[in-house]
């Protein structure tokens, strides 16, 4: 099987053409004739990009590529309506705060968001309400999203939300609060079975409705109503105390009937890990990679149809080149802090060291120190991404983890694609490979030039 990461094909190959093409690729880099490829298999190679001139620059088409995907992914405006959050958990890398946007933040973000959308042309625009958690500041929710909605409408630009929640303070209205504000996708969190939900996810002192609240109990019955209206992730938050849980948890959701709804729910499995610069504590108990990969593994078989796994979970999307970057790289995008600042990346807000614009008096905004950064990175001018061959399916990656340092995530990231890519590969002939039976080395990944 030959997979192509600059263009997106694959082929299978067998009989004399396997064997032929076999004795040409095996020993070390070297010169070959194009006449020692049969005429047939030689076309093949070409319309899939696995055969190029010699002078065509493959990295610089990747370049240029991943600089317009910057400037054509769509508007994404975060609004992180609150830094204060009503539950405690132990992993949280969030600072939490008494910040929050208001009513008064309002005109600001309209001004800004028809400000891009006008020089950009964009004719969509998604926001996603962000926290803490962001249910606590609903007034906020209620006025920006009347006032974006109606500048979308007078600009002639779709409008679409989401929001991350975790599940204990929605309206008794679900469905009226979805329609009213045009939300498409709800994400809400889970840690396990009750017992080790409500261990993990316990009310902060003084924030629970009553002594006996259970926040997975509330969580569960927000999802029973929410999928009725919308899609919803259901992330399980995985580490070595609760990995235990998750046949049962998927038990629950079979036996709730969460995967027969009107709109049935996306099973999406995390891994609880330091996101961020505070949660570096999070690295000692984090399960390793391959652990993390067999429960993955064990999802997809639990699971009741792979449509209903997250693209993160299933192994039959198949590994297209990307053609759009994370909210984090699209130039028109931004994420607004409770504490006014604009940061890049959701997992930074309320890092006093990390705003792209510092909010001063009057509304004022002045560039912060990794405001050139953000614009100028690119990845293919990193000296590991730029000689990966799995470049163009992942575009280095979290690029916030480039902005830290942070090899250790990288490395990890390297070697998820060595093992995941090929079983993405073969599932598209059919094939299902275990996890053990084929991974890329590093050696593959990396691959040396010509000269070396």
């Amino acid at each position: 099987m030959l997979y192509n990461a600059c263009s997106g094909a694959s082929v299978r190959v067998a009989g004399s053409d396997a064997r032929d093409l076999a004795r040409l690729l095996c020993g070390p880099p070297r010169s070959i004739s194009a006449a020692a490829i049969p005429r047939t298999l030689s076309a093949t190679l070409r319309r899939g990009g696995f055969l190029v001139e010699q002078t065509f620059d493959e990295l610089g088409a990747i370049r240029e590529r991943y600089r317009e995907a910057r400037g054509r992914t769509p508007m994404v405006l975060t609004l992180t309506t609150t830094q204060d959050c009503n539950l405690g958990c132990y992993y949280c890398y969030e600072e939490r705060s008494r910040d929050a946007l208001d009513e008064s933040n309002v005109p600001e973000v309209v001004g800004w968001t028809r400000e891009r959308l006008a020089a950009s042309g964009k004719d969509s625009l998604h926001v996603d309400w962000y926290g803490g958690e962001p249910l606590l500041n609903i007034d906020f929710i209620d006025a920006a999203s009347v006032a974006l909605q109606a500048l979308c409408e007078e600009m002639g630009v779709s409008y679409s939300a989401s929001v991350i929640s975790n599940g204990t303070c929605w309206p008794d209205d679900v469905a009226g609060f979805i329609r009213r504000h045009r939300i498409r996708q709800a994400q809400i969190s889970f840690d396990g079975l009750k017992a080790n939900h409500d261990k993990r996810r316990r009310y902060r002192r003084g924030r629970a409705p009553d002594p006996s609240a259970s926040s997975f109990e509330q969580a569960v019955a927000v999802v029973d109503k929410l999928l009725d209206v919308v899609r919803v992730d259901l992330r399980f938050n995985a580490d070595h105390g609760n990995q235990g849980d998750l046949e049962g948890f998927i038990d629950f959701c079979r036996d709730r009937g969460w995967f027969d709804r009107p709109f049935p729910c996306i099973f999406q499995l995390a891994r609880i890990s330091d996101f961020s610069e505070r949660a570096a504590f999070l690295s000692r108990t984090k399960l390793p990679e391959e652990e993390f990969e067999r429960l993955r593994e064990r999802a997809r078989h639990m699971v009741p149809h792979e449509a209903m796994l997250d693209e993160t979970t299933t192994r039959s999307l198949y590994p297209l080149p990307r053609t759009s970057v994370c909210a984090a790289l699209a130039e028109d995008s931004i994420v607004v802090g409770a504490d006014g600042n604009h940061y890049r990346c959701g997992l930074q807000v309320g890092e006093k060291n990390r705003p792209v614009a510092i909010r001063g008096a009057g509304g004022q905004m002045t560039p912060g120190r990794d405001a050139d950064w953000w614009t100028e990175f690119d990845p293919t001018l990193q000296p590991n991404c730029s000689r990966c061959s799995f470049l163009p399916t992942c575009w280095g990656g979290c690029p916030k983890k480039h902005l830290e340092g942070d090899s250790h995530s990288l490395h990890e990231q390297s070697l998820y694609w060595r093992k995941a890519l090929p079983q993405k590969i073969a599932w598209q002939f059919g094939v299902a490979l275990e996890e053990s039976a084929f991974s890329f080395t590093e050696a593959d990944q990396f691959r040396p030039s010509l000269e070396e």
